[in-house]
C-alpha cells in the first residue's frame, strides 16, 4: 500500500441508497484534488462482493482532468437486475492518478444497498381457453414451416472470407464489410516502421467460409516515435510516453545539483526512435545525494 499522501479525496453524499421498483438508484460523490497542480485521474468503481461490476456505470468520462484544488461531483447510477439475489450490497467509488496509480490513489467510502425479495405471485385459475388458441398457432407454424421448406431458395447459406493481410486499417475494414462481414479491430506492437497500420493477422483466416455478419478480427501493427523527454519531470514524462503507448522503466541517477531532483536526465533509446507499441523505455530521474 502506498505511503505519500494521496493527491484526491472522496466523500459520498449519503451511506446508503434506495433502489426504485425497476432496480435503479443513483449515489453522489465529491471528488477533490488536493494537490496544486492539474491531475489526470481515473474513477473506477468497486463492488463488494457479491456485487458486480455490470450493476454500475458512471455518468461521463471515467477518465478527466481534475483543476488543483478543485472538486467535482460524480455520479453512479446501479443497475440491478431483477433475478439478483435478495440481501444487503455495497461498493464504493475509488480515485487513482494515471500518472503514478501504482502509488497515488484514493480508496471512496462505501455505500450500500439492498435488494429486496420479489413478492409472491398470485395464483390464478387457468384459462383453458388458450389451449386451443395455442393449438391453432403451433398449426400454423408447422403449416408455414412446410411450405418454406418447399419454397426455400436453395442459394449459397455462407460466404468467403476475404484476405485482408497486408491491407490498410482502412481497407481491410472496407473490404471485410463490402464482402458481407463485420470488423474487429485490436493492434499489436511491430519493429518495423513500414507495418505501421497495416493487417498483420486475420481469424476467421482468408477463403473459410462464414455466416454473413460474421465478426472476423484483425490484429494491426503499430509503430510510434519515442517522444524526447529529457528535461521533463518524471510524471510528465511518464505521461507523454503513455499517451504514445510506450512503457516508463524509471531508475534513479545522482545530480549535483538539486534543481535537477526529479527531472529526467537521460533516456534511453533517445527521442526520435521508432519503437513497436507497448515498448519500454528507460528514463534516469535525478536524486540529490549530498557528498561528503
Amino acid at each position: 500500500m502506498s505511503t505519500r499522501p494521496s493527491s484526491f479525496t472522496v466523500t459520498a453524499a449519503g451511506q446508503k441508497v434506495n433502489l426504485d421498483a425497476s432496480g435503479t438508484a443513483q449515489a453522489s460523490f465529491t471528488v477533490t484534488n488536493t494537490s496544486a497542480q492539474t491531475l489526470r485521474g481515473r474513477l473506477l468503481t468497486k463492488p463488494s462482493e457479491p456485487a458486480k461490476a455490470e450493476w454500475l456505470s458512471i455518468d461521463g468520462e471515467s477518465i478527466r482532468d481534475f483543476a488543483p484544488d478543485a472538486a467535482e461531483q460524480v455520479v453512479v447510477r446501479l443497475n440491478v437486475p431483477p433475478t439478483s439475489a435478495p440481501g444487503s450490497y455495497s461498493f464504493r467509488l475509488d480515485a487513482v492518478s494515471e500518472v503514478d496509480p501504482d502509488e497515488d490513489f484514493t480508496e471512496g467510502p462505501s455505500v450500500a444497498f439492498d435488494v429486496a425479495a420479489p413478492p409472491a405471485p398470485k395464483k390464478k385459475k387457468f384459462p383453458w381457453w388458450i389451449l386451443a388458441i395455442v393449438g391453432a398457432v403451433v398449426l400454423l407454424i408447422v403449416i408455414g414451416v412446410v411450405v418454406w421448406l418447399l419454397v426455400r431458395d436453395n442459394g449459397r447459406k455462407s460466404l468467403t472470407v476475404p484476405a485482408v493481410v497486408g491491407q490498410s486499417v482502412t481497407a481491410a475494414q472496407s473490404t471485410l464489410t463490402g464482402a458481407g462481414f463485420t470488423a474487429a479491430v485490436s493492434n499489436v506492437g511491430v519493429a518495423e516502421p513500414q507495418q505501421d497500420g497495416l493487417v498483420q493477422r486475420q481469424d476467421p483466416i482468408a477463403g473459410s467460409s462464414q455466416p454473413p455478419g460474421t465478426v472476423v478480427k484483425i490484429v494491426v501493427g503499430r509503430n510510434v516515435v519515442v517522444p524526447n523527454i529529457v528535461g521533463l519531470r518524471q510524471q510528465v514524462a511518464v505521461a507523454a510516453l503513455t499517451r504514445e503507448g510506450l512503457k516508463a522503466r524509471v531508475i534513479k541517477i545522482a545530480v549535483p545539483s538539486i534543481r535537477e531532483v526529479g527531472f529526467v536526465q537521460e533516456q534511453i533509446p533517445p527521442g526520435e526512435t521508432r519503437l513497436p507499441l507497448g515498448s519500454v523505455v528507460t528514463i534516469a530521474v535525478g536524486v540529490f545525494r549530498a557528498i561528503g
